[in-house]
């Protein structure tokens, strides 16, 4: 049985959102290529519609730029690409 279309959303650290349509589930190599290196899994709060987001698990050592929007979605300080799915 094929999975439904699903929507991978990356928030940039500049604001900006792009959007990729899927039929399954992102491997760990495209993770890991929209946000720049390893991943991390932030927890989100309650009422996200069961979504993940993932960062860069180095974001913070490597100086990344903060990211205000994905901030906001987790409630705790993001920096670098954000990708929720």
């Amino acid at each position: 049985m094929a999975e439904k279309n699903r929507a991978i959303l990356i928030i940039h650290p500049d604001g900006t959102e792009e959007a990729k349509w899927v039929n399954k589930r992102p491997t760990l190599t495209e993770l890991q290529s929209y946000v720049g290196g390893f991943i991390e899994y932030v927890r989100l709060p309650l009422g996200n519609g069961h979504k993940q987001m993932v960062v860069n698990e180095e974001g913070l050592l490597d100086g990344l730029e903060t990211n205000d929007k994905a901030s906001r979605i987790a409630g705790c300080l993001i920096v670098g690409n954000a990708v929720i799915y």
